[in-house]
């Protein structure tokens, strides 16, 4: 049996996820900064710190479908915020019988960054804390409520589960709006079809999730899981972590 040293790109590629996580708190830090952020600069700087860990993170870019989401969320918000928001009128179109108004711009202008930051600082956790890594995370940091009787452990087993079981349940989904699709033989025509295919698409993977989870609980109980506490190391914090918990403390003391 031979043995064969590691190159440097495969050193990189094994410690590649390892390096990933230590960006794991300053994002969550920003996340939570950019939700409490009364403020442009504080916003501004969740925005720029989930931008930059994110892309250290070694995130992939963002799909179509999460930017116009994200964009149409963000258009929304900022048109509630400019008509619903009294204040000084600006000059612009008068929807409802209220002109736009300068406070509504400058708040909505917030919100939308606090949005940016939110979503960004979400999409970099994905990247580095993949799967149940996030949970088992999560869990290291609410350890010490479990003094005060808060079920930490079935909280992280929940979140195991959601975390594995929700792309099967997008996949089931997804086959099951295909065989519905062929069984039809032509697409929809008008709302009340639609409705109806998507009715005859949310019954069967509701149902097909009501006996997975029913399969997963009584094999859980088989396997005496609540005898089995969870292992969570203990949290050492690094700098990136410490940069995140004074991201959101300013976030949430200077507004």
């Amino acid at each position: 049996m031979t043995v064969r040293a590691l190159t440097a790109s495969e050193r990189r590629a094994s410690s590649a996820p390892r390096d990933r996580g230590r960006f794991g708190l300053l994002l969550l830090g920003a996340m939570v900064g950019a939700m409490l952020a009364g403020r442009f600069e504080t916003a501004l700087a969740c925005v720029a710190a989930s931008t930059l860990a994110a892309k250290a993170a070694q995130a992939r870019a963002p799909s179509r479908a999460w930017i116009a989401s994200l964009g149409f969320g963000a258009a929304v918000a900022l048109l509630l915020n400019l008509y619903l928001t009294t204040g000084h009128p600006l000059g612009g179109p008068v929807l409802f019988g209220r002109p736009p108004s300068a406070e509504g711009l400058r708040f909505g202008m917030l919100l939308v960054l606090r949005m940016v930051g939110a979503m960004v600082a979400l999409h970099g956790l994905r990247a580095a804390w993949p799967g149940e890594r996030a949970a088992d995370e999560l869990l290291s940091l609410l350890r010490p409520l479990e003094r005060l009787r808060v079920p930490v452990h079935e909280a992280r087993m929940m979140m195991g589960l959601a975390l594995r079981f929700a792309p099967l349940v997008a996949d089931e989904g997804r086959r099951i709006a295909r065989l519905q699709e062929h069984r039809a033989g032509r697409p929809p025509r008008g709302a009340r079809e639609w409705l109806e295919r998507r009715r005859a698409v949310v019954v069967p993977t509701l149902v097909s999730s009501f006996e997975r989870a029913e399969r997963v609980a009584l094999a859980l109980e088989a396997r005496h899981y609540r005898a089995r506490p969870a292992a969570a190391q203990r949290r050492r914090w690094t700098g990136w972590g410490i940069a995140g918990l004074l991201l959101a403390g300013t976030s949430l003391l200077w507004r």
